[in-house]
């Protein structure tokens, strides 16, 4: 080994033990992740010491208490039998833990939203401006199935929000209703208020987003520190909104922003996942709509997520059960501020809090080219021809139109350089003649290319082209089946341009296609075929690669099967897109001439061939590799 290469490895060596010098946690941090998990085990062993209490209290209870007892945490009246099964550790807090319930609700221009007392949570959102696929309104919260619940440390027990009732207060403030939930800890023995915990939300008239903060009343009357690592929990059963389950399912997961800005989905499956950095927002997300938490002030500290599946045969409404736990870094003196946004999941909405809420749509942000062309290109048309009021499948008619428009340069392009292969399709032939012998293929492949270079062809010159096409294509393939402005939109025989068209049942589900038949991708499979065909035939191709026209034939057949249970407006556009490309194509045959472009060519053949000093370098590296062979 010489010399320079024992220098280089040293370095590279020094390098690496320092980077996880670097990277590695400061003493600091490592007593910060001992005390979350710590915390995080003792929030664990209380809620199973919760759940062994609510079991007993459930088998004293009598035959006539109703279905919702358990929901109410057996609290329906403040007799001295039922304070008697107050926990301990709800002491102080026990007429806030048997209590009634009720519920508040509040209406704002864009959705109907109800408290339930107990826990100071949401109860329910219906969004006034979307209908389900049943045409009721979209409701995002499961009542049944829902949690938003702090756990704290209060008279050095550990108390659950969950288990409060908290008296309510609303009042309104120019356009913003503000509601403010309270739950005293209150001494036995003297009455006195000793403290408590407050919750208020803040309800602005025409927006999706409310504001929600969490304080201590005398946090060192009640023995809350003066700063704590506090632990919170939040879990919904997704309610399905559109009538293709399996497809909504798929677009069911959990989403989140961490410090440094990057947004992350989990895959849509049955998973967990544990998030050891700092969290900025965490949605919980499906289809068409999301419900997202924000920590407005600062970060979450670290974060537990999990996706549960519910049986797809299961007749229920629900999609997938999505649940968080999180560790928040709170000190007793200011409050703990939430953003909570329930709606829409639409480009222009969440953009405009400038919070990367907007990642949550699924619109290509792994690849900043497809991103792009969705962001500044396709959004921004689309956006321009809604106003017209014109009915989505002429929008996507003239949006379709403006985007060929845009790549007839690169469809010119690729046109001309398959016009210069046909042109000389004799001389391939004759090279093809001349090397039948498989033995031969690299001598026929460097006489082809040989005469390419004099005839000044670049092999390649079609492909570019065609590359630079594929972010438009793949845009649309990401923003045709996220855009909530297709849903429920009608478009000649299809009901609704976000779903399948499906115009005959199958009765059966065949694999990998579907039960039933929709007829925009049956046409877009014919339209390809067609355009296939129709290049084939423009097109020289090497006889020797007869697979390439079978895959060529075969992949329509495959898209087919793909695009059958899509969206319609997806299927729509390819099969507009394929039919103007073939219009175009028939147009460029009546305006170029390939009897000029031939004779082009063979003028080039007298013109000296001037090489590229990149093909210099590589002659001379040869040259000189084959006079050291010699010497040898």
């Amino acid at each position: 080994m010489e010399r320079s290469q024992v220098i280089g490895f040293l370095l590279l060596f020094a390098l690496l033990v320092g980077y996880m010098f670097y990277i590695s946690p400061s003493t600091e941090e490592l007593e910060k992740q001992r005390k979350i998990q710590d915390s995080l085990r003792l929030v664990e062993q209380h809620r199973r010491d919760s759940a062994i209490l609510a079991d007993q209290s459930i088998q004293d209870t009598t035959t006539n208490i109703i279905n919702d007892t358990l929901k109410k945490d057996y609290a329906a009246d403040t007799t001295s039998t039922n304070i008697a099964k107050v926990p301990e550790a709800y002491k102080f807090f026990q007429k806030s833990y048997t209590s009634e319930d009720s519920i508040i609700l509040i209406s704002n221009d864009v959705a109907d939203i109800s408290f339930s007392c107990k826990g100071a949570v949401l109860h329910s959102v219906e969004l006034k401006n979307f209908k389900d696929y049943k045409n009721n309104p979209v409701q995002l919260i499961d009542t049944s199935d829902y949690e938003f619940s702090f756990v704290f440390r209060a008279f050095d027990r550990f108390i659950e929000t969950k288990n409060l009732f908290f008296e309510p207060h609303i009042k309104k403030i120019g356009d913003t209703t503000f509601v403010t939930f309270l739950a005293n800890a209150i001494d036995t023995a003297t009455n006195e208020i000793l403290g408590g915990v407050q919750i208020e939300y803040a309800i602005p008239k025409d927006e999706y987003m409310l504001d929600y903060k969490l304080s201590f009343v005398n946090p060192a009357n009640i023995g809350v520190l003066s700063l704590d690592i506090l632990t919170f929990t939040w879990a919904n059963s997704m309610i399905q909104q559109e009538k293709d389950k399996k497809i909504e399912t798929t677009n069911t997961t959990i989403c989140y922003m961490d410090g440094d800005d990057k947004v992350t989905h989990l895959k849509a499956k049955d998973q967990q996942e544990t998030l050891n950095l700092r969290v900025k927002w965490i949605g919980l997300k499906q289809q068409f709509f999301t419900h997202t938490l924000i920590n407005a002030d600062d970060y979450f500290s670290a974060a537990q997520l999990e996706t549960k599946s519910f049986n797809p045969d299961d007749s229920t409404r629900y999609l997938r059960h999505l649940s968080v736990g999180m560790t928040i870094e709170h000190s007793s003196d200011k409050p703990i501020h939430f953003k909570i946004f329930t709606g829409p999941l639409k480009y222009n909405i969440l953009r405009d809090y400038k919070l990367r809420l907007e990642r949550e749509i699924p619109l290509g942000w792994g690849f900043a080219p497809i991103a792009w062309v969705n962001r500044f290109l396709v959004i921004p048309v689309f956006n321009w021809l809604e106003k017209y009021g014109l009915n989505y499948g002429i929008i996507i008619l003239i949006l379709t139109i403006l985007l060929k428009i845009v790549l007839i340069p690169f469809t010119y392009q690729t046109y001309m350089s398959s016009a210069k292969m046909r042109a000389l399709k004799p001389e391939i032939t004759k090279i093809n003649e001349k090397y039948p012998k498989p033995d031969d293929a690299l001598k026929k492949q460097q006489e082809t290319m040989q005469l390419y270079k004099k005839s000044k062809i670049n092999p390649a010159g079609g492909c570019w082209p065609v590359l630079l096409q594929f972010p438009i294509l793949i845009a649309m393939f990401r923003f045709f089946p996220s855009a909530i402005e297709l849903r429920h939109q009608a478009f000649l025989w299809a009901h609704d341009l976000s779903a399948s068209d499906s115009i005959l049942n199958l009765g059966v589900n065949i694999p990998l296609y579907g039960d039933h038949v929709s007829l925009f991708a049956l046409l877009m499979a014919i339209s390809t075929l067609l355009y296939t065909y129709i290049n084939n035939k423009l097109t020289p191709t090497d006889n020797t690669m007869p697979g390439m026209k079978l895959m060529l034939y075969g992949m329509p057949i495959l898209f087919l099967g793909i695009f059958n249970n899509y969206s319609a407006a997806l299927s729509y556009y390819y099969f507009l897109f394929n039919v103007i490309s073939i219009l175009q194509t028939y147009a460029f045959r009546l305006f170029v001439n390939e009897e000029k472009i031939r004779a082009k060519l063979i003028a080039n053949w007298k013109k000296p061939v001037k090489r590229s000093s990149w093909q210099q370098r590589m002659e001379a590296l040869a040259k000189q590799q084959q006079a050291n062979a010699r010497k040898r």
